[in-house]
C-alpha cells in the first residue's frame, strides 16, 4: 500500500512541476533569435518581451524582412498555452506600431487581411506556424505604392483572394515556407488575370555549421491548376498545371543549382485570329559543379565595388577581374551551364535542344588560352511535322526549303525514319564542329567578314 501511495505523489509533483518544465523549455525556444540570409532577403525574428506564468505565457516580438528594396519591421503579439508535450500558442499583427510605410502594399495587406496565426513548440525545439486568412476584395490603386506604377490603368485593379493558409516551420536544421491560394484573380475593367489551385512551398537548409548563408540549399516549387489571362470574354492564354521547380544543392564546395518549367498544355491566342498551342513544354536551366567559396567571394567583391560607389570603365574593370578570380577558382571542377528545351513528345511533332557550356583546364590556362578552354555540346531537333504546320501558317518563309538548303551544305541532317531535322554542334580545344564536320576556318572566315576590319 505504501508503494502505491509513494507512487501517487511522485505522479501528482510531476504533473505539478510539469507545466514548470514545459513552459522553461519553450521559452527557451521561442524567446531565441532566429536569423537567416535567405539570397538576398535577410530575414530575422526577435521576442522583445516574454511573461511566462504556470499554465500560459505572453510575449511581443518583431519580424524583420530586409532586401535591396528596403526594410520592413512587423511587430507581433502572442498568447502562449502549455501543454503536455510543448505549447501553442495565438499570435496577431501589431497595426498599431506597424513600421512598415503606410503607402506600401505590405502595410495594406497587413491591415486588410484577417490573420489567423497558430504557432506550436515540441519539446524537442522548433517552432510551427500556420497562417490563415478569409477572402479578400481590395481594390490596388488605393494603395499608393502600387497607383505609381500603374498610373495607366486609369481605374479600379481590383485583387481577390479566396480564403488560404500559410505554413512557416523554423528549426536549427531546416525553414520550411508554403503557401496555399485557391483562386488568386488581378482585374480591371478590360482584362482579368486569374490562377486557381496555387501552391508555393520552398525548404532552405542549414549549411554544416548550422547557419542559413548567402548561397543556401533549397528545393522549392510554384505550380497551379490553370492560369489564365482574359481580355474582355476572349481568352488570351490558358495554362494547364504550369509548375516551377527548382533546387540547389552542395557537395564538397560543388554547388548544383537548377531551375525547370513545366507546362501540360498552353494556348496563346493573339486576337487576330492566330493561335498557338503547345503541349509537354519543358524548360530546363541549369548550374553545375560550380564553386562556392569562388562565387561568395565574387558576390563580396561585388558588394565592395558597390559600397565605395565606383562608376565607369574603373567599375567595369573591376567587375571583370572578379570574374576572372572566380572562374579560375572553380575551372578545375569542370563548371558548366546546362540549357534544356523541348516542345510536345511525339518526335514527329517535336522541338527540343540540349546544350551544355562549360570550361577545361586550368587557371593559367584560362588566363592565356581562353578559347580552349571553352567546351560545347548542343544537339538541336525540329519535327517533320512541326516544319509543315510552320510553313503552313507562314508560307512567305518556306522553313523547309531553307533546311533542305543547309543540309545540302551539311549543316543539318534530315532523318525521315524518326521524324524530325537534326543538327550537332561542338567545341573544344579552340575547333568548332557542326555535324562532326570541322567548321573552324570557314566560321572565322565568316567573322572577319561581318567584323567591319574589328580584327
Amino acid at each position: 500500500m505504501r508503494k502505491w501511495v509513494v507512487l501517487a505523489v511522485v505522479v501528482l509533483a510531476v504533473a505539478a512541476i510539469w507545466p514548470v518544465v514545459v513552459g522553461t523549455q519553450v521559452e527557451g525556444t521561442v524567446a531565441e533569435t532566429h536569423e537567416a540570409q535567405l539570397g538576398e532577403v535577410y530575414l530575422r525574428h526577435e521576442m522583445l518581451e516574454y511573461e511566462r506564468g504556470y499554465l500560459a505565457a505572453s510575449g511581443r516580438s518583431r519580424l524583420i524582412l530586409e532586401d535591396a528594396d528596403g526594410r520592413f519591421e512587423i511587430p507581433l503579439v502572442h498568447a502562449v498555452r502549455h501543454g503536455l508535450l510543448g505549447a501553442r500558442g495565438d499570435s496577431f499583427v501589431d497595426l498599431d506600431t506597424l513600421a512598415a510605410p503606410e503607402d506600401s502594399l505590405l502595410a495594406h495587406l497587413l491591415r486588410s487581411l484577417d490573420l489567423q496565426v497558430h504557432s506550436r513548440s515540441g519539446i524537442g525545439g522548433g517552432v510551427t506556424t500556420r497562417i490563415a486568412f478569409d477572402d479578400l476584395r481590395m481594390d490596388l490603386m488605393s494603395v499608393p505604392e502600387v497607383a505609381e506604377h500603374a498610373a495607366t490603368v486609369g481605374g479600379p485593379l481590383w485583387l481577390d483572394l479566396a480564403a488560404g493558409q500559410g505554413r512557416f516551420a523554423w528549426s536549427s536544421e531546416q525553414i520550411l515556407v508554403s503557401l496555399d491560394l485557391p483562386e488568386t484573380r488581378l482585374s480591371d475593367d478590360s482584362f482579368s488575370w486569374e490562377a486557381r489551385e496555387a501552391r508555393y512551398a520552398t525548404v532552405f537548409e542549414a549549411d554544416a555549421d548550422g547557419v542559413f548563408g548567402r548561397l543556401p540549399d533549397y528545393e522549392g516549387g510554384l505550380a497551379a491548376a490553370v492560369i489564365e489571362l482574359r481580355e474582355g470574354e476572349a481568352t488570351r492564354l490558358h495554362l494547364e498545371r504550369p509548375r516551377l521547380d527548382a533546387f540547389q544543392h552542395t557537395n564538397n564546395d560543388h554547388m548544383d543549382s537548377r531551375l525547370r518549367l513545366q507546362v501540360d498544355h498552353a494556348r496563346v491566342d493573339d486576337g487576330a485570329g492566330d493561335a498557338l498551342t503547345l503541349t509537354a513544354l519543358d524548360l530546363q536551366a541549369a548550374i553545375l559543379r560550380w564553386d562556392r567559396p569562388s562565387m561568395l567571394q565574387f558576390l563580396a567583391e561585388l558588394e565592395a565595388v558597390d559600397a565605395r560607389g565606383i562608376e565607369g570603365e574603373q567599375r567595369n574593370a573591376l567587375i571583370g577581374s572578379a570574374m576572372i578570380d572566380a572562374l579560375g577558382g572553380m575551372i578545375e571542377h569542370q563548371p558548366a551551364i546546362q540549357l534544356r528545351a523541348s516542345l510536345n513528345d511525339e518526335p514527329p511533332r517535336q522541338v527540343a535542344l540540349d546544350a551544355e557550356l562549360g570550361l577545361h583546364g586550368t587557371q593559367q590556362s584560362l588566363t592565356t588560352r581562353p578559347l580552349e578552354t571553352l567546351r560545347l555540346d548542343s544537339d538541336l531537333r525540329l519535327g517533320l511535322e512541326w516544319v509543315a504546320e510552320f510553313d503552313a501558317a507562314y508560307p512567305d518563309i518556306d522553313l523547309d526549303a531553307q533546311l533542305h538548303a543547309l543540309a545540302a551544305d551539311g549543316w543539318v541532317r534530315r532523318d525521315a525514319e524518326a521524324g524530325y531535322w537534326h543538327g550537332t554542334l561542338a567545341m573544344a580545344d579552340g575547333r568548332v564542329r557542326i555535324n562532326d564536320v570541322d567548321r573552324t576556318a570557314m566560321l572565322l572566315a565568316l567573322l572577319f567578314a561581318f567584323s567591319g576590319g574589328m580584327f
